[in-house]
């Protein structure tokens, strides 16, 4: 049997026997943490659906206060766009495991996106599910650790592992049977629309920028560094600061924490 589908039945019989009579009920993603608590230690839980051409929505969310606070501050109010995992979404990541490291781009860590929102809400690190349900979306169940708790580790991260076809082949099912008991009710995360949000993106200071310094500002926005945006548009790091110090000149913005800070501010007036 293969043991990254299925976990060892011996080891927790009432866990998951509950898992089972939880499928398609309210209290689903609760019992799933019950479970999972016993394999790996964790501080939030959050599970997020997103579909193409619409604002992505919370089917559950389990968050510190800290946590809670920034997240309907700055994620709600179209933040997310910029998340690594939004962009597993994006890209078409097919269902597994993702650790939050394997997600970020290159310089990550050092991006405003991280210091608005990461760094206030205490998150160490995140371990993601992804799941593809079909029509009714994308979803994203994530695991957090915050502050003073440490990253995950190898070991943590292999039991984790060792679950989760069985979690994710859990959650589809759960999903499927609920949209058709109509016990789902995803809350919209954004009173935006997601298209508005990915159209300025696309469109950021259009009449003021030119192509690349769009591109360039773009990834910046999403968190790449500038050596990462310049190896993503195969030019060099001189020709990317050129262009970033042009477009920088243009809206009279003097680092990446300001252009964040921009587009995070266009986003509000456009709302």
């Amino acid at each position: 049997m293969n043991q990254s589908r299925f976990p060892d039945v011996t080891q927790d019989a009432d866990g998951i026997s509950a898992l089972v009579m939880a499928i398609g009920e309210s209290d689903f993603y609760p019992v799933l943490l019950a479970y999972l608590a016993t394999l790996i230690n964790f501080d939030s839980a959050s599970a997020i659906i997103y579909k193409q051409g619409s604002a992505p929505e919370l089917l559950f969310a389990n968050f510190t206060e800290i946590e809670q606070a920034i997240f309907c501050a700055r994620f709600l109010d179209g933040a997310y766009v910029v998340s690594p995992a939004y962009q597993g979404f994006v890209n078409g990541y097919p269902d597994g495991m993702y650790p939050w490291s394997t997600l970020m781009p290159p310089g990550f860590k050092q991006s405003q996106m991280y210091a608005a929102y990461y760094r206030p809400s205490c998150i160490e690190d995140l371990l993601y599910f992804f799941v593809d349900t079909g029509e009714t979306g994308y979803l994203q169940f994530s695991l957090g650790r915050h502050s003073p708790s440490k990253v995950f580790q190898e070991d943590e991260l292999h039991q984790a592992q060792q679950v989760a076809g069985f979690v994710i082949g859990l959650i589809r099912k759960h999903t499927e049977i609920a949209v058709l008991r109509q016990t789902l009710h995803p809350q919209p995360l954004s009173r935006m629309v997601s298209d508005r949000v990915n159209h300025l993106l696309e469109h950021f200071e259009a009449e003021r920028l030119t192509s690349r310094e769009r591109q360039i500002a773009k990834l910046i926005i999403m968190g790449h560094s500038s050596q990462s945006a310049a190896d993503k548009l195969c030019i060099s790091p001189g020709t990317e600061r050129v262009h970033r110090a042009k477009l920088y000149a243009k809206l009279n913005l003097r680092s990446n924490s300001e252009l964040f800070s921009y587009f995070l501010n266009l986003l509000t007036q456009a709302g």
